[in-house]
């Protein structure tokens, strides 16, 4: 088991928050540190735009940084889960 980051890039609306922390809690995952912000500048995201083929807009999206100690199965599991809630734009290991 090791330490990881998980960055999330997620729709800055009500409730996305607590569905992406309700999964862990849900499925007994320990969050170890939580750091939410809102994307003011949207040109560092350019790689998800173009996957997603969409426009983000300023503080239309946040940046959620989950730290958590897993095993790479976990992990994946974890990434798997999290990328079909239905606010999260995507979700992977900040490296």
């Amino acid at each position: 088991m090791m330490q990881r980051k998980i960055l999330v890039i997620l729709e800055n609306k009500p409730g996305a928050l607590a569905r992406v922390v309700g999964l862990f809690h849900q499925r007994g995952y320990n969050i170890e540190s939580l750091h939410v912000d809102p994307v003011k500048d949207v040109e560092n995201y350019k790689e998800i735009e173009d996957s997603l083929d969409l426009k983000l807009q300023e503080n239309e999206v946040s940046k959620l940084l989950i730290t958590t100690t897993v095993s790479d199965n976990l992990l994946r599991q974890i990434l798997r889960q999290i990328n079909k809630l239905i606010d999260v734009l995507i979700a992977k290991e900040e490296i």
